[in-house]
């Protein structure tokens, strides 16, 4: 599956960020995310080396 980032409205849009995740851990980023607990670039570090998010 791909997850997409929108920026938010106090960011310079420069467009939209990519991130491949198993449909298994989908829900742990659109939570996380939509709770505050995490921010996008924790979940895009951690991807595996070939760029898809498995889950801690």
């Amino acid at each position: 599956m791909l997850a997409v980032h929108r920026p938010y409205e106090d960011e310079p849009e420069e467009g939209y960020d990519e991130l491949r995740v198993i449909a298994e851990e989908l829900w742990s980023i659109e939570n996380n995310i939509s709770l505050a607990n995490m921010d996008w670039e924790e979940f895009v570090d951690a991807a595996d080396d070939d760029g898809v998010f498995r889950g801690f």
